[in-house]
């Protein structure tokens, strides 16, 4: 019905499925799980707030009663919040957009806080720090932020309330500076697990786009530089040679790998859809990774950084 766009007789009929549940199997059931799903889609499709973020607070609720002694499942039905929240902000404007995606970036540290809980979850954590990184760089690009006051700490609506604020400019550098602290992170992380050239590579060519999305263009040009010349030398390095610098990749680009594993009510969550769909918010510079050759760190070719600008 929801693709046939009968979007109320949906909604009547997934209400009914859910309530069905709740009374035969149980309120904390987690049978209520893929009905809420339905539900939250079709509450979106018909952009009706009040019951979208209804069912968003009463899926939160649930999975922690029943996933929050399990940390890595826990991480995942927080990455599915965090999700809903980023698709509701695709479709929505100013502070409302501002505040999901706030309440996105809370959710996936909260994710991150579970996965730390055991030493043996520490490979899932690296696409899980990219996204909230990300988060960080499209709201420096929120109009409604660039006066920030103290929404992100202080309310749960989506709605400003009195408090500090500072200068879009300081949000800004804040910004840069933490995002650049997680991406050192997933370094360290990555290198450690998979001390290969690939994956440095991979990891400085993302420490690369952070510099150039933040108009840093020399620390870009040196993590490039770094990142391309190490995948030069490794005659295995061909496909993510082409993958990484041989097409045109938007800003901020996907990461490159599944986040969590599927289990029975909560899929297997994509780092690169999620960051691909915030993607389609117009809210990024246009900018593009740069398409390098042997010649593109010569002396003549500086300016040329910032010309893949769309």
């Amino acid at each position: 019905m929801v693709q046939a766009g009968e979007l109320e007789a949906a909604n009547i009929a997934f209400r009914r499925a859910f309530e069905s549940i709740r009374a035969e199997r149980g309120l904390f059931h987690e049978a209520q799980i893929p009905v809420l799903q339905r539900l939250l889609t079709t509450n979106l499709a018909r952009r009706d707030w009040q019951q979208f973020n209804h069912y968003l607070d009463y899926h939160g609720a649930l999975t922690h009663r029943i996933s929050r002694h399990q940390p890595d499942r826990y991480a995942g039905a927080l990455a599915t919040g965090a999700d809903w929240h980023q698709r509701a902000a695709l479709v929505l404007d100013d502070e409302l957009r501002a505040w999901h995606l706030i309440r996105a970036r809370s959710l996936l540290w909260q994710a991150v806080s579970a996965l730390e809980q055991r030493p043996a979850n520490q490979a899932l954590l690296s696409p899980l720090l990219y996204r909230i990184a990300t988060l960080h760089y499209y709201l420096t690009t929120e109009s409604s932020m660039r006066g920030l006051t103290s929404l992100e700490t202080r309310t749960d609506q989506p709605l400003r309330v009195s408090g500090w604020s500072m200068s879009g400019s300081e949000y800004t550098r804040r910004s840069y500076a933490i995002g650049q602290e997680l991406l050192e992170r997933i370094y360290q992380l990555q290198t450690s697990a998979d001390n290969t050239n690939h994956s440095e590579a991979r990891i400085n060519t993302l420490l690369a786009d952070w510099q150039l999305m933040f108009g840093r263009e020399d620390l870009a040009r040196d993590y490039y530089r770094k990142a391309y010349r190490a995948l030069l030398a490794d005659s295995s390095a061909e496909p993510v040679l082409g993958q990484l610098f041989g097409q045109a990749v938007a800003l901020p680009a996907p990461y490159f790998s599944t986040m969590l594993p599927a289990t029975n009510d909560m899929p297997a969550l994509e780092s690169e859809s999620d960051t691909m769909t915030l993607s389609d918010m117009n809210t990024s510079t246009g900018l593009l990774r740069p398409q390098l050759t042997d010649d593109f760190f010569a002396e003549d070719r500086q300016h040329e950084l910032l010309q893949n600008i769309q």
